[in-house]
């Protein structure tokens, strides 16, 4: 038998090939787009892409972000709403290529792939999901600052002192938000509710309760502490001085565990601040400066804080003796670099109060007395060392008359000195050192005249010419010996003062 050839089924393949391959072409010719058309069934989020050229399809997408990231959302804060635009929370779609993509569908590969494609698409459409991101930190801010403006915040019992009174405010708790758990619930509320146009969360209440109730307010009944210092009333611009820094720090009340500062309390030393210009120490010299004067002030509290014995956290001598305390009971402030500062270590607040009056001022500490009736305090100062102020020292002035002298400013002694605590309870008696202090010589300033004075010659009268005058004997002149001027001795040094 006769084997059949191949030849006749492999030409018939062949030509069933060319018979579909043309009409595989064919059909692809017929539903291919052009080059700058998207395919049918194309598809970017629910929006249909299909016959769209690239400009039509991302004037589309555009609308379509800007719909998305325009929504509305709302907070409900403790039954009221708050709103804002997703926009400003960052709410923004992520950079993609999406449009390129959908342009080459059914254009780069063959013609049978392409076709299947083309045909799959119409189809089954081709869908582009778009990825959307927000901003952490900005939700974070929208709920620190709106969405907490709606709360109330918790009210603190207040001292005040009332015609010599003390007397305490009502308390309230207060509502806050859960910052944290809120912006989670924002977050899900964001991807649960994508779909739609208003997008609702609630916020995370939590009750506030005041960091001072009525009860802790009222246990600051007792004056634990009191110290007053005399001044001189004539002195109007330091009187005054002395009795706005007071006014500024009368009233304080330092809860447990904070620190009072007096120049924080009492500053800026500026004339709008209600200060004049007044004596005061630099380097060694007294000189005006506004606010001279106020670390009397300073000086009047250390001593009344001591007295309270609350923990001391900065203190420094002047840097000359004062007059109204003893050597290292003063507390100077200057600049910021010398202040007076104390923390209350108590566990119920420090109330303040200050004034002048009658070229004294004074100072009142109450608090919690919790020391036994039995408990005696004192303070002793100490001189160690004694430093004298030395010769004097002489400004010469050009401009003033050799006899000129003037004092600008008194000597001042210098002193190495400490402060002692002293304590009697139980027929005991224990002496602490409290600080020590040093303060400078400073010889006295004296300010001398070096003008020279010339005197002015005297004119000699003019003789009157007589009616008639007679002739004059004529005289044989004698020589006369020449004078010779007399030394002017030197002046003696004045002695020191």
């Amino acid at each position: 038998m006769k084997k059949r050839s191949k030849w006749p089924a492999l030409l018939v393949i062949f030509i069933l090939s060319l018979v579909i391959c043309g009409y595989v072409y064919i059909a692809y010719q017929a539903v291919k787009p052009a080059d700058d058309i998207i395919c049918d069934g194309v598809f970017i989020e629910t929006i249909e892409l299909s016959g769209m050229t690239q400009q039509q399809a991302e004037t589309a997408v555009e609308q379509y972000v800007s719909d998305k990231v325009n929504r509305t959302l709302v907070v409900d804060v403790n039954g009221k709403r708050v709103m804002a635009s997703l926009a400003d929370l960052g709410y923004a779609c992520e950079e993609n290529d999406y449009i390129l993509q959908a342009l080459r569908v059914g254009k780069d590969s063959n013609p049978f792939a392409n076709y299947a494609t083309i045909r799959d698409a119409k189809t089954n459409h081709i869908v582009y999901d778009l990825a959307f991101q927000y901003s952490d930190k900005k939700i974070s801010k929208f709920i620190k600052k709106e969405c907490s403006k709606e709360c109330v915040k918790a009210k603190d019992s207040k001292i005040k002192m009332e015609n010599g009174v003390l007397t305490y405010t009502k308390a309230r708790d207060g509502v806050a938000i859960d910052a944290k758990r809120t912006l989670s619930n924002i977050k899900q509320a964001m991807k649960e509710q994508e779909a739609e146009e208003i997008i609702e969360a609630s916020a995370e209440i939590i009750t506030q309760k005041p960091a001072v109730t009525e009860e802790l307010a009222s246990r600051c009944k007792d004056k634990i502490g009191t110290f007053q210092t005399t001044f001189n009333a004539a002195n109007v611009s330091r009187s005054r001085n002395l009795a706005n820094a007071a006014r500024l720090i009368n009233g304080s009340v330092i809860q447990p565990g904070k620190t009072f500062s007096v120049h924080d309390t009492i500053s800026p030393l500026t004339e709008d601040n209600g200060y004049y210009a007044a004596p005061s120490y630099n380097n060694g010299k007294v000189e005006d400066s506004i606010g001279g004067g106020v670390c009397q002030v300073s000086t009047t509290l250390y001593n009344a804080i001591l007295r309270a014995e609350l923990e001391i956290v900065e203190r420094s001598p002047h840097s000359m003796v004062v007059t109204y305390v003893e050597p290292s009971m003063d507390a100077a402030i200057a600049g910021d670099y010398k202040d007076f500062k104390f923390k209350n270590n108590t566990e119920v607040p420090v109330y303040i109060e200050s004034g002048t009056r009658s070229g004294m001022i004074f100072f009142h500490v109450y608090g919690e007395e919790t020391r036994k009736s039995s408990r005696k305090i004192s303070f002793e100062s100490e001189t160690i060392e004694t430093m004298q102020p030395g010769p004097d020292k002489i400004i010469y002035d050009k401009t003033k008359p050799a006899n000129y002298m003037k004092v600008t400013q008194e000597a001042h002694t210098g002193y190495k000195a400490v402060l002692w605590k002293i304590v009697k309870m139980d027929g005991k008696t224990k002496k602490t050192k409290v600080n020590s202090s040093t303060y400078q010589a400073v010889p006295r300033y004296v300010t001398k005249g070096t003008q020279k004075v010339t005197p002015k010659p005297t004119a000699k009268p003019t003789p009157k010419p007589s009616a008639a005058p007679k002739a004059t004997p004529k005289v044989k002149s004698t020589p006369q010996p020449t004078p010779v001027p007399a030394a002017t001795p030197a002046p003696a040094a004045e002695p020191a003062q």
